[in-house]
């Protein structure tokens, strides 16, 4: 039995369309195929936000780190009940911990991060357009550098528990002489879960995306990308230029988790899963 960290995409849940009984449904789906990982390693499961948290933001302009609490608590709520309707069904074995996740960043640090929405056009200058899908609200995206949680979801793991935690990356925050202050601004769920991974001395890291596999151009889906090594894939990181705020982040994260002591990441589709060896496999 291994360590693994399992980080769940926000499009899994929501298509931008999707209903609370549909994203539930779909989370429950998504377990269900996850079963098999869950049930026989100790996983953290991660999950992202970037529907939810774009959402929430252009409905109430509160701040994004409120927001993205508020889409941590909403998340926890539907996949934490996709979980247990699982549980009771005898699919999932062990019990499943919710935990609201906050994450210190190095703010001088940033790249931008789509969120929200698609559009058929640019609402303002912060939208640019994300994988010829449409055009998506930019916000900053901070490095992560620590899990404030990082104990509590370490005895958990140790009592073989699974904790659903670092939503959304986590609610941004900055340590300070005397505590910390918020960050107008969301994480990457997948360098979060990359580090969370390293914390925890996970061997695996499976991300969950939209794709099989992910390629050398995606936009013309051409040199797609199976099973490769961290240094030929490092060399591809540095020649090319992947997309900000979806792929290129992935890439990063798996680079990151391989250099803390981890062994092998997977990026692939929730319906590759069982298969998973054929979607993109990193090894160290």
């Amino acid at each position: 039995m291994g360590k693994t960290v399992i980080a769940l995409g926000g499009n899994a849940l929501d298509d931008g369309k999707s209903s609370i009984d549909d994203q539930i449904r779909r989370a429950g789906e998504t377990f269900s195929k996850l079963a098999g990982i869950i049930n026989s390693n100790d996983s953290v499961i991660t999950y992202g936000n970037g529907p939810q948290v774009g959402e929430i933001f252009e409905k109430t302009s509160y701040p994004l780190d409120i927001c993205g609490a508020m889409s941590q608590g909403f998340l926890l709520h539907i996949i934490s009940t996709a979980y247990q309707t699982m549980k009771d069904a005898g699919i999932l074995h062990k019990e499943a911990v919710p935990i609201l996740t906050h994450t210190v960043i190095n703010k001088n640090n940033y790249t931008m991060k789509p969120i929200g929405p698609f559009y058929d056009h640019k609402i303002d200058s912060s939208y640019a357009m994300e994988m010829g899908k449409g055009y998506r609200k930019m916000v900053k995206s901070p490095e992560p550098v620590s899990i404030l949680e990082r104990d509590s979801i370490i005895e958990l793991m140790s009592q073989r528990y699974i904790p659903i935690a670092v939503g959304g990356g986590g609610i941004p925050v900055e340590k300070l002489l005397n505590g910390y202050e918020e960050f107008e601004g969301v994480i990457d769920k997948d360098l979060s879960s990359a580090l969370i991974g390293t914390l925890i001395g996970a061997e695996e890291f499976i991300i969950i995306t939209d794709v099989k596999n992910i390629y050398l151009d995606f936009a013309s889906k051409t040199g797609i990308i199976n099973k490769i090594g961290y240094s030929e894939m490092k060399d591809y990181y540095n020649k090319i230029d992947f997309e900000e705020g979806t792929v290129k982040p992935k890439i990063l994260a798996a680079l990151k988790f391989l250099e803390g002591g981890g062994k092998k990441v997977y990026i692939t589709s929730i319906n590759n899963i069982e298969t998973m060896d054929s979607g993109t496999v990193i090894e160290k």
